[in-house]
């Protein structure tokens, strides 16, 4: 519950303030992946629920990355799910909750998706994220708990290499699957993998990709990149 202090007239201001930031990779039927950032807003003291921003960016299509902004209200219904109202008739997005930091996607009954593909978004902070390339191999990074860790590798998979996560462990979660997006180039000119993660607790990490065609997993990489990432 969150509180603001009295106006000069001794009364309660009833103000609406932000009580959560959720961001995740959802799967998509026709594109790479959602790259999906969720803010809820409450009415303060009451915290009844007010509005909803949603920005959310289809990764790979036809055209490229395109992204939309969607805000409106947003309920919590049947005790554990966030409903969202997209502003159209019958058009409604449920998020079962699964502690204080995950909204799981559910289907407009309440009920659980089964998808091998993760379908959730996680509680971080509003830091904007920290952007790892391939020139920054052997780096140390540090970030703050909540915040946001990309890593973009350039790839080709028409040449049947892929990067891969070499190791797993630490202080940070993976934000879903990772997300391969063709170049706006010829057919062809290679595109980039994007991985998504942010930092759940302090401590540190290493990062390790190895890219070679799955195959071979047992022959030496055609390339290698590492970060350390320390959490505050």
């Amino acid at each position: 519950m969150f509180f603001l202090a009295p106006a000069l007239a001794g009364c309660v201001t009833i103000s609406s303030s932000q009580i959560g930031t959720f961001a995740g990779v959802l799967p998509c039927a026709d594109c790479a992946g959602i790259l999906s950032e969720l803010h809820l807003y409450a009415e303060q003291p009451s915290g009844r629920p007010t509005h909803y921003e949603l920005m959310e960016t289809y990764m790979g299509t036809r055209d490229g990355d395109r992204s939309i902004g969607t805000t409106g209200r947003w309920a919590t219904v049947r005790g554990d799910t966030v409903q969202l109202d997209l502003g159209r008739i019958d058009a409604l997005r449920n998020f079962l909750r699964v502690g204080d930091d995950e909204l799981r996607l559910v289907d407009r009954n309440g009920r659980e998706i089964v998808w091998a593909a993760p379908h959730s978004l996680y509680r971080v902070s509003e830091l904007p994220p920290v952007t790892l390339v391939e020139g920054d191999s052997g780096q140390t990074v540090e970030v703050d708990r909540g915040q946001r860790v990309f890593v973009a590798l350039g790839a080709n998979r028409t040449t049947g290499h892929e990067w891969t996560l070499e190791n797993s462990g630490g202080p940070l979660i993976r934000l879903g699957d990772p997300v391969y997006a063709q170049g706006a180039t010829q057919l062809g000119g290679g595109g980039t993998t994007l991985w998504f993660f942010a930092a759940r607790a302090s401590g540190k990490q290493e990062l390790r990709f190895a890219y070679r065609r799955p195959s071979q997993r047992d022959s030496p990489a055609a390339k290698t990149v590492s970060y350390t990432v320390n959490v505050r």
